[in-house]
């Protein structure tokens, strides 16, 4: 399953470009989903310091952490990295979780588009192809937001 997600922001590459790997969210969930146990983002950090390929990311959540290791490392322009493991209820039911994020400049704005691809195993995927879906999604426009809040100062 792919999910994408595009958000343009009156901001630079080079303004947004840290959001990625060091951001604390702050925001009450406004939606459902959260309410219904999709883990709400709080933390993305570099645990062991400068990014590059092959540094260690994480995502914190309320609900635990997902470990990953980033694949490409590209400032300002492209951000990939995959899922190494979790502790988060979702662990028993996915394979595989990758994330893109690429920043383009559009006139004095950039376009932020997130690519998450997700792999489930093979009998939990007729039950949870939808519901994950509608997760992802909440999780990137969520995301999205606070940077947006964030930034607006």
């Amino acid at each position: 399953m792919i999910v994408r997600t595009r958000w343009t922001m009156p901001h630079s590459r080079d303004e947004l470009w840290p959001l990625l790997c060091d951001s604390a969210v702050e925001l009450t969930p406004r939606c459902p989903v959260f309410y219904l146990g999709t883990p709400r983002p709080t933390e993305c950090r570099l645990p062991e310091g400068p990014g590059e390929v092959g540094a260690s990311r994480q995502c914190v959540s309320q609900q635990g952490v997902v470990r990953q290791r980033i694949t490409a490392w590209d400032p300002p322009a492209r951000l990939a990295f995959h899922m190494e493991e979790t502790d988060l209820c979702f662990s028993r039911f996915v394979d595989r979780l990758e994330d893109v994020f690429e920043l383009s400049p559009e006139g004095s704005s950039t376009r932020i588009t997130r690519t998450t691809t997700v792999s489930v195993r093979s009998h939990f995927a007729a039950v949870l192809g939808l519901p994950l879906w509608v997760g992802l999604k909440s999780v990137h426009r969520f995301v999205f937001r606070n940077w947006q809040r964030m930034t607006a100062y």
